[in-house]
């Protein structure tokens, strides 16, 4: 079955008030992961309240849950131009937001060194259309830092925790259209670019927020898995799951369909490369920010994820269990 038939470890993203409200979802954490990311307590939102203080009190508790239950850790994020507290949005000189950006990352990393093993240093960088010339995002880090704030991030990741995979995270990487085409070809660059200035880059991880009604483009995933290992590239499913708006209202036939989405987006990108681990955004359809980004104009509630709202496996999950155990 292409590139390897090892198993591949199988996460979750957990957010830590339903984390502490609902031991059915800490069992399921349990039960299906092997990987857990904090979903949102490693956020500069989260952390950084107020500029002097940093508080983990929301990620050491994962951590330490993650720790104590043997599975390793993917920490998100070091840099976004999103989640970020009042203050870093009214930064005004470029002296400050360097300044901020290495001591933020060099805290957090140095904290977690040893334990989170690996890192999104970079989150959604890449302009949703990008344009030639143009291919970076508009955020407060490219206005003040422009292209060199990616690099800061990264050479300050390494410095921190010099044994961290390093990672670039995006997303509109799968679909047959001209931008996921062009978005595809910005991160190859990227991550190049901090290859040939020795800045230590390890993979790029797929968000993959994989839209029901849209095809995969199985040709492109493949062309870009063969991309990422000229440059010695690993790739990893970051935050997987199927927003299935616009689709119909029968229960069954959106599982169904969102089963056989993901096994033709897992089997594209697994028949050219084996990724270091498929992560899905949440794990059961109780809790999804696709309720909220992407309501059905039916009302009925999203079906996005491996596990229903009661916490039964959909066929999604024998799909994902398919892979972690090395049967597909």
């Amino acid at each position: 079955a292409g590139a390897a038939s090892s198993p591949i470890p199988l996460g979750s993203a957990a957010e830590i008030d339903t984390f502490r409200s609902d031991m059915r979802y800490r069992e399921a954490l349990k039960r299906y992961c092997d990987v857990i990311v904090p979903m949102n307590d490693l956020k500069w939102e989260a952390l950084r309240h107020d500029r002097p203080r940093f508080d983990f009190s929301g990620s050491d508790e994962l951590v330490a849950f993650a720790e104590a239950n043997r599975k390793t850790l993917r920490g998100h994020t070091l840099l976004w131009g999103e989640a970020l507290p009042a203050w870093a949005k009214e930064m005004t000189t470029r002296a400050e937001a360097e300044r901020e950006l290495v001591n933020h990352i060099e805290i957090v990393v140095d904290r977690y060194r040893g334990r989170i093993a690996t890192w999104d240093v970079v989150n959604e960088v890449i302009k949703y259309d990008p344009q030639p010339g143009e291919p970076y995002r508009d955020t407060i880090w490219q206005r003040l830092l422009g292209p060199e704030h990616v690099e800061i991030a990264f050479r300050t990741a390494a410095r921190a925790d010099p044994k961290a995979r390093l990672v670039l995270n995006d997303f509109h990487f799968e679909e047959r259209e001209p931008g996921a085409a062009a978005r595809r070809k910005v991160a190859l660059d990227i991550c190049r670019r901090l290859k040939d200035k020795g800045i230590p880059v390890h993979g790029i991880g797929m968000q993959a927020h994989l839209y029901a009604e849209k095809r995969i483009d199985t040709e492109g995933l493949q062309r870009f898995m063969r991309d990422l290992d000229s440059l010695g590239l690993d790739v990893e499913i970051t935050e997987l799951d199927v927003i299935d708006w616009k689709m119909p209202a029968d229960a069954g036939q959106r599982d169904a369909a969102a089963a056989s989405l993901v096994a033709s987006f897992l089997g594209a990108i697994c028949a050219a490369k084996r990724p270091k681990a498929i992560v899905t955004w949440g794990l059961s359809d109780r809790y999804s920010w696709i309720h909220e980004t992407f309501p059905r104009k039916d009302g009925a509630r999203a079906r996005p994820l491996p596990l229903d709202a009661d916490y039964r496996p959909k066929p999604m999950m024998a799909v994902l269990e398919g892979y972690r155990s090395g049967a597909y």
